[in-house]
């Protein structure tokens, strides 16, 4: 069934959704051109951010960088990956112009070698991915750093932890350490988008963790576990940045098509969430997010939409895992669903070329070729011999 055709329907049903809305209390606010901005305070940092903040993952654009500027988005969020490296490079152009520098809070990741088959980190080089090794982690730093035209970064995190392992990878923890101790960066953190409480459980009990970048958004079937985790991680001083709020979902065409303002005042009823990072490269897109600062409470048509559309999603990888054991080439079928959500729902190729070139060539989309058909069956509806059919025909240099 369509999503238009679905959210038509009548409301029956949405009490069937089990999806919590949570009570939003007051929260500090302030004035600044270009209308209200809400502050929210990320855990022990002090730092006090917008509960909108630009994800500069599709974009390279200057002017749309300035134009979240000059809204009064002081936060900018990327990674040494985006946009090989056009996203740090255009940030660190912009600061510098503007000498905006000291008044922005800006975040980058290092993303690091995993063994695809026990699902940890690895000193080794795997695919284009460096070895997951103290040198490795400086090198990229410093990279970013010199993208950045700074000589530190307000937040440093290590990227995409799948696991409590991970989190606690001593190669990857220490350097982290390292760098805050030595001023290149000024908090730290971890990023994930699989096994989400689990991270976040595992990043406050380190105790060396500032900031934990997490998926969490209505779509998520371990929602209420996540939230769960928000606030652990909140009692703990430990600040949540929310990403993947609206899950993957192009921002196009009719706007009933998926609820984007709701499913970003969903993810804000949280408290325990500081802010959140959606990947915006248009003005439209940009505005539209603004503009749920205006007023955070979802309103009862918001809500509907919200539950209804939790019945029926189809279209976003839980990256819980389970289609894995079901190939018999053990591809990583999550990455390869990530990979697809960055092309089609984000529209950035690029990153959707870099995920699928970090894959080995025995977990990756050429795997796939030695199947007649796709064995896997996603519980959640996903169609994901269909994508990656459409991820061959895209990116055949992997096929």
């Amino acid at each position: 069934m369509k999503r238009r055709e679905f959210l038509l329907q009548g409301a029956a049903g949405v009490a069937a959704a089990g999806l919590a809305v949570p009570t939003l209390r007051a929260s500090s606010a302030g004035k600044k051109p270009g209308g209200k901005i809400v502050y929210r305070t990320l855990g022990r940092t002090g730092l006090k951010i917008p509960v909108l903040s630009f994800g500069v993952m599709n974009t390279d654009s200057p002017d749309l960088i300035k134009k979240a500027l000059d809204l009064g988005l002081n936060h900018l969020d990327t990674a040494n990956g985006y946009m090989r490296g056009n996203s740090e490079a255009s940030i660190g152009r912009v600061l510098k112009e503007t000498g905006m520098r000291d008044k922005v809070v800006v975040s980058t990741k290092i993303w690091l070698s995993r063994d695809w088959n026990t699902g940890a980190f690895t000193a080794e080089d795997s695919g284009r991915a460096p070895g997951a090794n103290a040198d490795n982690f400086n090198r990229m730093l410093g990279e970013s750093l010199e993208r950045l035209q700074s000589s530190y970064v307000d937040i440093l995190y290590v990227h995409a932890c799948d696991n409590a392992g991970m989190v606690t990878f001593e190669n990857t923890m220490n350097a982290a350490v390292k760098a805050k101790e030595a001023g290149k960066a000024r908090f730290i953190g971890v990023s994930t988008h699989t096994r989400v409480p689990e991270v976040i459980r595992a990043a406050v009990d380190a105790k060396v963790y500032d900031v934990v970048e997490a998926a969490f958004n209505f779509q998520r079937d371990d929602r209420d576990e996540v939230a769960k985790a928000v606030e652990y991680a909140r009692e703990n001083g430990v600040g949540i940045v929310a990403m993947k709020t609206q899950g993957g979902a192009r921002r196009e065409g009719d706007p009933a098509a998926f609820p984007h303002k709701a499913a970003l005042k969903w993810v804000l009823q949280h408290e325990g969430v500081t802010t959140t990072i959606p990947g915006m490269s248009t003005f439209e897109q940009l505005d539209l997010n603004f503009s749920v600062m205006a007023d955070l409470a979802l309103t009862d048509e918001e809500k509907k939409a919200v539950q209804m559309s939790s019945l029926h999603h189809g279209g976003f990888c839980q990256n819980c895992g389970e289609c894995v054991a079901q190939c018999p080439s053990r591809v990583a079928v999550p990455d390869l669903m990530r990979a697809y959500s960055y092309a089609e729902g984000y529209g950035n190729f690029s990153h959707a070329e870099w995920t699928l070139g970090n894959l080995p060539a025995d977990r990756g989309l050429s795997a796939c070729g030695s199947c007649s058909e796709c064995k896997v069956d996603c519980r959640h509806g996903v169609n994901v011999a269909g994508r990656v059919q459409k991820l061959g025909r895209q990116f055949r240099q992997y096929a």
